[in-house]
């Protein structure tokens, strides 16, 4: 990655923002700034990396890490990592994280329940610890999509994205 050793990158989607993702990583570049570090790291704002519901996150290249629920109190810790001190372990996200296992399990009950209506759905995802906000932003970002069934009544759709970030069977494609 030309001149730079590691780039981080801060979602600014509007969910991450909501929880302050601006102050984070206003505040880290300054601390990277501070540190002398800035023409060897990199600090930009990005869009979303669809995980809002768990942000603010930082995604680390090239060390491929995402950091999540990083607040102001982190960004030391966050600074010191990419400056080549240990990875903040309790901010990695991986499938084994409870907030990652919670959205994999919750798709695939989701899945194995086959079609499920909005409020169902809903039910099932406050089962899993996510609430509604979560799943409009689940909608806005395209890993569940509302249809209305062959009666009319609407029902939520696990979409392929969905199904491909979790390891789950895809939906056949019908041809046109």
């Amino acid at each position: 990655m030309y001149f730079f050793k590691r780039h981080a990158l801060a979602c600014n989607a509007s969910h991450c923002l909501s929880k302050g993702a601006n102050d984070v990583v206003g505040r880290l570049r300054i601390e990277i700034i501070r540190r002398g570090l800035d023409s060897t790291i990199l600090v930009n704002n990005c869009g979303t990396i669809d995980l809002c519901d768990i942000g603010p996150n930082i995604v680390v290249y090239p060390d491929n890490v995402i950091l999540s629920g990083v607040t102001l109190k982190d960004v030391k810790r966050v600074a010191d990592y990419l400056a080549g001190g240990p990875i903040p372990e309790d901010l990695v996200l991986d499938r084994d994280t409870p907030a990652e296992a919670a959205r994999h399990d919750l798709y695939a009950a989701a899945v194995a329940g086959s079609v499920e209506s909005g409020e169902a759905f809903a039910a099932l995802a406050d089962d899993h610890g996510l609430d509604e906000r979560w799943v409009s932003e689940q909608q806005r970002r395209g890993f569940i999509a509302r249809k209305p069934d062959v009666d009319r009544v609407e029902v939520v759709v696990v979409t392929n994205k969905a199904r491909t970030r979790y390891g789950l069977p895809l939906t056949a494609r019908v041809a046109p």
